[in-house]
């Protein structure tokens, strides 16, 4: 993994159910769009939204892994690019979501191999503390993300305390992404907390999951996009003030 790539790659935008897609310009700035397997089920003009227009991808969130099943899956692979596997527990995870994509690919006569996966991973204690490699545990698995929020819910504590110091399970989540990611060879994203809503904010949130390891953030919403673009565009000024 270059050491240039968290600066060049775009971040993921998570669509809340039922929410509008975003403005063009707003799908240029994003690597993929990751909405919520029912929204696309229930609207399917919203899986061709962009197409044609942007290279934004279409992402179904999807799982936990127990509770998916392959006619599910075939109903969808027709109209997104990949999916994003929820509360993921490790490698066990992720080869059974494998078997069943090839499977559904097969019957809806997509490709082997076609759909992409990539799975919210250390938002669970399991994943946290697995001691397993996810190094060529499947050809899709393409980027791990890390949710803070969902990870100190998860272990009934906040993501960052009264005092401003971050639990010590989150520490070891945001670790055990980056740690991974990097051994796997695969892009490691860290989600936007919902409180971020001005440009200070996510500045400071994107500056530092890039200096942690990460290859960029995940948003929750069109505003935390432009937010995030602003910050880019003053630290790329910052930086060729400095050449």
């Amino acid at each position: 993994m270059s050491v240039n790539r968290p600066q060049t790659m775009k971040p993921l935008l998570y669509l809340a159910a039922g929410e509008q897609p975003p403005a063009e310009r707003v799908l240029q700035a994003v690597q993929a769009t990751v909405v919520d397997a029912t929204t696309l089920q229930s609207r399917p003009r919203l899986r061709h939204h962009g197409k044609g227009q942007s290279a934004c991808l279409i992402l179904a969130r999807i799982g936990p892994a127990e509770g998916t099943d392959v006619e599910g899956l075939s109903a969808l692979l027709a109209d997104i690019d990949g999916v994003v596997l929820t509360a993921c527990r490790g490698p066990a995870d992720i080869q059974k979501l494998d078997v069943m994509l090839k499977v559904a690919e097969a019957a809806a006569g997509i490709p082997q191999g076609r759909t992409a996966l990539l799975a919210e991973y250390a938002t669970v204690a399991e994943s946290v503390l697995s001691p397993h490699a996810m190094v060529g545990v499947s050809p899709r698995l393409s980027a791990l993300i890390f949710d803070a929020s969902a990870l100190a819910e998860a272990c009934g504590c906040q993501r960052v305390t009264g005092t401003g110091d971050v639990p010590a399970a989150v520490r070891a989540g945001r670790a055990a992404v980056v740690l991974r990611a990097r051994e796997a060879g695969i892009a490691a994203y860290d989600m936007l907390p919902a409180d971020a809503v001005d440009e200070a904010s996510v500045q400071r949130l994107w500056t530092n999951s890039l200096e942690n390891g990460f290859s960029a953030v995940a948003s929750r919403s069109p505003l935390q996009i432009d937010l995030l673009a602003e910050a880019r565009a003053l630290r790329e000024t910052s930086v060729l003030g400095q050449i």
